[in-house]
């Protein structure tokens, strides 16, 4: 992304951090001092709340600034006591301020992440295109058949199958995990002992050289021995 869309993309993004600080302080103030039914006057309370929040803007120390002439401001508004009227207006406001700004900090999309996604897509596109293309002139080739999955689950990777027996009406597989043999009937499973806990294993089919397994979840194919 160019530095000159960057640059206005951290613009935008801090002045609406600011307005909606400014806003949201100012609010939850006038509901404090309503709910303690203090004397206020409404344009020195919008004032001391734009003022906290413009100092609150300020790297490193703005927070630490902020907070004490907010204090100031609202003990002279209210004409109340420092401590407790003043500190518990200004901490409790403070405190829905920053909680809210978090959670709508951490909702908000992130501005150009389409934009500066684009040339990958469009380099995806371009590929597949040609890829397609490529293959339409081609003679069609066979098929090979499916290798064995390779287990991304450390308990699955431990596990080795002995063999399966068909029955007439029913088919087993008899499995190894460690030092302990475990046989499951198709569409069954069993809980087996593992160093990170117990973990399900069930035995999900069997087709020609391979048996299909459910580990934790995960179907994991298996090539017999």
């Amino acid at each position: 992304m160019p530095d000159h869309i960057s640059r206005e993309y951290l613009t935008i993004g801090l002045a609406a951090t600011f307005g909606f600080k400014f806003v949201a302080l100012s609010v939850f103030l006038w509901v404090m001092i309503q709910i303690q039914k203090l004397q206020y006057a409404l344009l020195p309370l919008i004032g001391a709340a734009f003022l906290a929040a413009a100092l609150d803007m300020i790297p490193l120390v703005g927070h630490y600034i902020a907070v004490p002439v907010l204090y100031l401001c609202i003990w002279k508004i209210t004409r109340e006591d420092l401590f407790p009227d003043a500190v518990f207006t200004v901490g409790l406001s403070y405190a829905c301020t920053y909680c809210v700004t978090i959670i709508l900090l951490a909702y908000a999309p992130v501005p150009g992440l389409h934009t500066a996604s684009a040339p990958d897509n469009f380099d995806d596109a371009t590929n597949a295109t040609v890829a397609i293309v490529q293959t339409t002139n081609q003679a069609p080739v066979a098929e090979a058949p499916p290798a064995p999955s390779i287990p991304q689950d450390g308990v699955a990777a431990d596990i080795s199958v002995k063999g399966v027996s068909r029955g007439a009406n029913d088919a087993l597989v008899t499995i190894q995990y460690g030092r302990k043999d475990y046989v499951i009937s198709l569409g069954e499973g069993t809980t087996i002992s593992t160093k990170e806990g117990p973990a399900t294993v069930r035995f999900v089919k069997a087709d020609g050289n391979n048996v299909t397994l459910s580990v934790r979840g995960q179907e994991v194919k298996y090539a017999l021995k």
